[in-house]
């Protein structure tokens, strides 16, 4: 993966997680009402860094770890 591609992969996961988990549970908690969207954006201004920083951190080592997991087992000889 070239580093752009990284960085573009990135942002657009991060952002597209941070709108749907922002939406859906400001929704569930406040009732999709009037007053949602500005809790929507106020929560998505939160979730997104959080989510970018997550991704760019926690998830090559969550990829490691399924990589590791995923290996094939090798058979000791005897």
């Amino acid at each position: 993966m070239s580093r752009k591609q990284f960085w573009i992969s990135a942002l657009l996961s991060s952002f597209t997680m941070a709108v749907i988990m922002s939406g859906l549970l400001s929704g569930y908690k406040l009732g999709f009402s009037a007053e949602w969207p500005s809790v929507w954006l106020q929560s998505f201004s939160l979730a997104w860094p959080c989510a970018l920083a997550l991704n760019l951190t926690v998830l090559p080592q969550v990829r490691k770890l399924a990589a590791w997991l995923a290996a094939p087992k090798s058979v000791s000889q005897t």
